[in-house]
C-alpha cells in the first residue's frame, strides 16, 4: 500500500473512532502544554493533519505528496530561517526519518533560543521490544547506525524503526546537537494499545478504554520497565 493510501486509511479510521481521537487528543494537549506560549509552532510529519485540526494555528509540514499541509519539505531541510521557530511538535515522526540526527541539528538551527522540540515516540523496554519486533508492521532494530538507520534515503516515508528514538536520545549528548533534554517520560501507553491503532475501522466498546486507562494509572510506577512510548521535550539553550 502506498504512503498516500495508508494515510487515507488512517483518515477513515480517525473519523469513525472517537476512542482513537481521544488518545491522540491527550497527546496533542500534552505537547502543546510543553511548548507553552512559544510561537510559531511547526509540526513535522503532519500526515493526515490530525494535530492541525486540534491546533489550527500550527504550521503543518510533511514530505508525502498529495497531503493538505502548509509546507511540503524534508525534515532535515526545514525551510525556516535560523532562530525563527518557537516550537516544533511531532507524533510518531522521528522513528521514520532517514537521518534522525541531521533532523535534530536542523531543528536546533531553526528554533529560537529557548525554543522547544516536543514529541511522542515509541520507546524500547524489554516488553516493548517484543511488541515492536514481532507484533508490529514496522521494524525494531537496535543494531543500526542512528545517523543513517535505513542505510540510505531511498525509503518510503512511512517505513519506520521503533528503536530510533531510543538510539537517538542515547547519542544526543555526544552528537554535538545544541539541544538539552528537559523531559523524558516513558509511559506504558495502554489506552493507545487498546485501540489497536488505525488498523481497526470501527469504534470499540467504551469500557475497553476505561479499563485501559485504569490499568495505565496502576502501572505508572512501572513505566520505566514497561513503557512502549515516551514523551520527550528538548530545548535550545538561551
Amino acid at each position: 500500500m502506498s504512503d498516500a493510501a495508508t494515510l487515507a486509511q488512517h483518515r477513515a479510521a480517525w473519523q469513525a473512532r472517537p476512542e482513537l481521537r481521544a488518545v491522540y487528543g491527550e497527546w496533542f494537549d500534552r505537547l502543546l502544554a510543553a511548548v507553552a506560549a512559544r510561537r510559531p509552532i511547526v509540526e513535522v510529519g503532519s500526515g493526515p493533519g490530525f494535530f492541525k485540526e486540534c491546533a489550527p494555528s500550527l504550521v503543518a509540514t510533511d514530505v508525502v505528496p498529495g497531503l493538505s499541509v502548509d509546507v511540503r519539505c524534508d525534515a532535515d531541510v526545514l525551510p525556516f530561517r535560523s532562530d525563527s521557530v518557537g516550537a516544533i511538535v511531532m507524533v510518531d515522526t522521528l522513528h521514520h526519518l532517514p537521518r534522525p540526527l541531521d533532523f535534530l541539528s536542523e531543528a536546533a538551527r531553526t528554533l529560537k533560543p529557548g525554543g522547544r522540540l516536543a514529541m511522542v515516540e515509541p520507546w524500547i523496554t524489554a516488553p516493548s521490544w517484543v511488541l515492536y519486533r514481532f507484533f508490529h508492521h514496522e521494524e525494531c532494530r537496535l543494531g543500526v547506525d542512528v545517523a543513517r538507520p535505513f542505510g540510505s534515503d531511498d525509503k518510503a516515508a512511512l517505513d519506520g524503526n521503533a528503536a530510533i528514538p531510543y538510539l537517538a536520545l542515547a547519542r544526543l549528548r555526544d552528537s554535538g546537537v545544541p539541544l538539552r533534554l528537559v523531559r523524558a517520560e516513558p509511559f506504558v501507553g495502554l489506552p493507545y494499545l487498546a485501540t489497536f491503532g488505525f488498523k481497526v475501522g470501527r469504534p470499540l466498546p467504551g469500557f475497553v478504554q476505561s479499563l485501559a486507562g485504569a490499568a495505565e494509572a496502576a502501572l505508572k510506577p512501572l513505566s520505566r520497565w514497561m513503557a512502549t512510548r515516551i514523551f520527550v521535550v528538548l530545548e535550545k539553550p538561551v
